[in-house]
């Protein structure tokens, strides 16, 4: 890594920083802070770019992320915090930001992997909820995810934080409408689950396109074949138009007068289900 040493914030370098971080380059993300950069060296992402201040050779974490820096091919920039202030989004900034090449895959890429439990993000808006499902996604096993139209960016900077690095190491696909989507699961035999705010009573229905159907517990379903499980959007959930296209509506029971959860937290229930029916250890890592 060779190493410049930059003071103003009119560099070009800088000027950079704070496009990519403004999201008008769509091919780089912006990170920063230590543990999100040390998940990406860990990932294996490209580095296009590292800034940092003298700040981050202060602390143990710091050191050890420069040595590991120092095997990182891109370039370099060592910062006065004054410009480090300028291209940060953090009140706080723990002095250190790069510019990482953006994760690419294909959504049949991400149906066709084993071992095909697939999260569908339709039209999620809220970038934390989203970050904190990706990362429960990671967590409960999934082989990845996928977002479609309309849903907030899964490499927001807001996202990535929100999902401790997990954006950086789960496969995760968009830009198809959630019919596509359906399409593609048919022809590939997923299973495709939509979760649904109504109550699991058997004798409770959705009725759409003139087909009446039943809305099952959560752990009715069957998660140990194939499956894709969507989750809408905050405000409103997964939509009628949306829920037509499912193979099976699913349901959380909860206590009378409670209308719905977050979807980071439905989300945690229903894939931590489908973990326990495929026998997934929950134990494996470190808490």
């Amino acid at each position: 890594m060779l190493v410049e040493k930059i003071t103003s914030r009119q560099n070009p370098l800088v000027k950079r920083f704070r496009r990519v971080r403004a999201g008008t380059e769509h091919h780089l993300l912006f990170l920063e802070g230590a543990r999100l950069i040390e998940d990406a060296i860990k990932a294996g992402v490209h580095f296009e770019s590292i800034a940092f201040t003298s700040a981050l050779e202060t602390t143990a974490r710091g050191l050890a992320l420069m040595d590991s820096l120092q095997n990182v091919p891109c370039r370099g920039a060592h910062l006065s915090r004054q410009v480090m202030e300028a291209i940060a989004d953090t009140e706080n900034p723990q002095g250190v930001a790069a510019l990482v090449n953006r994760p690419s895959y294909d959504v049949e890429d991400v149906l066709a992997a084993e071992p095909q439990l697939v999260v569908i993000a339709d039209q999620l808006q809220d970038p934390g909820n989203l970050g904190n499902l990706v990362r429960t996604a990671e967590a409960s096993g999934a082989n990845g995810l996928i977002t479609t139209r309309y849903t907030v960016d899964p490499y927001n900077h807001k996202s990535l934080r929100a999902s401790m690095g997990a954006a950086m190491r789960l496969p995760i696909a968009n830009g198809m409408t959630a019919r596509e989507i359906a399409d593609l699961c048919k022809k590939r035999d997923v299973k495709l689950i939509a979760s649904s705010a109504a109550p699991p009573d058997p004798r409770s229905t959705i009725e759409d396109a003139a087909l009446v159907r039943i809305v099952r517990t959560f752990t009715e379903a069957n998660f140990k074949r194939p499956v894709a499980v969507i989750f809408g959007r905050e405000a409103s959930g997964v939509s009628q138009d949306v829920s037509s296209l499912a193979d099976e509506l699913i349901h959380i029971p909860m206590a009378p007068g409670v209308e719905s959860l977050n979807v980071a937290a439905a989300g945690a229930i229903i894939l931590y289900e489908a973990a326990r029916q495929r026998g997934f250890d929950l134990n494996r890592g470190e808490g």
